[in-house]
């Protein structure tokens, strides 16, 4: 598995799971985690050296759990963010001993059929926008991502093919489809921004009352993009969390 990597390699390993096709998701983390931590940003399919590949969750899941064990460093803490927050209950649902603490990010985890097709349908015709270099670059620009980001972006998403691109929407983890979760006693923190859908509330809602060991937060700020937006007020936030005793 491709991945980058930022500062020192003898502090605790930080994981950090991108969202749908945004590599650099955490462009504004990235500065305070590295005070403390060595974070690791593997390139999950539809996003950098991965562009080409499918999504599946499982796939990817197993993917994951197995190159996180091959780095030989012990537990890990793990925080994701949309697809990749997702993908981050799903691993500490299957792979709890891998993993010393968690956050997920708008992590979209009940859904309705309708919701489902609904976003899978405007994936499918806003496609060709993943496609448009100034289209990117300007998404880029809002992000706040370095011109450099921005160019890598626009780059590996001519790589990106559209039954991935519409898989983001369409190949759902549910929580329901994860009895290990109720279980897990590791500390986890669940945020979403008070600008987001009703079902990505009611998934932070379920993520708290199915385990008390996952502190839930409505982040008092923006929408879907709030990790990229807000991340000033966020940041100490999750520092506080993350590197509690």
């Amino acid at each position: 598995m491709v991945f980058d990597s930022y500062g020192d390699s003898k502090n605790p390993t930080l994981v950090l799971l991108h969202g749908a096709a945004a590599l650099d998701t955490f462009t504004h983390q990235y500065d305070a985690l590295t005070e403390r931590f060595h974070v690791l940003v593997p390139h999950l399919p539809g996003a950098g050296e991965a562009a080409a590949e499918a999504y599946n969750p499982q796939e990817t899941c197993d993917a994951l759990a197995e190159w996180i064990k091959s780095l030989n460093v012990g537990k890990v803490l793990v925080m994701g963010h949309s697809v990749g927050g997702q993908l981050a209950v799903k691993l500490v649902s299957e792979h709890e001993e891998l993993f010393s603490r968690a956050v997920f990010l708008s992590a979209w985890l009940i859904s309705s059929e309708k919701s489902v097709k609904t976003l899978a349908s405007i994936a499918k015709m806003s496609y060709g926008a993943i496609k448009s270099a100034y289209l990117l670059r300007m998404q880029a620009k809002y992000w706040g991502m370095s011109e450099q980001q921005a160019e890598k972006l626009v780059a590996y998403s001519q790589k990106i093919k559209r039954n991935t691109y519409v898989g983001f929407y369409a190949n759902r983890i549910l929580l329901k489809d994860l009895p290990g979760y109720a279980k897990v006693s590791i500390p986890m923190l669940a945020m979403c921004a008070k600008g987001e859908t009703a079902e990505m509330k009611a998934s932070l809602n379920a993520l708290g009352e199915q385990n008390t060991n996952c502190l839930t937060v409505l982040f008092p700020q923006g929408s879907h993009d709030f990790v990229m937006r807000n991340y000033r007020l966020l940041n100490p936030m999750l520092m506080d969390f993350l590197t509690a005793e």
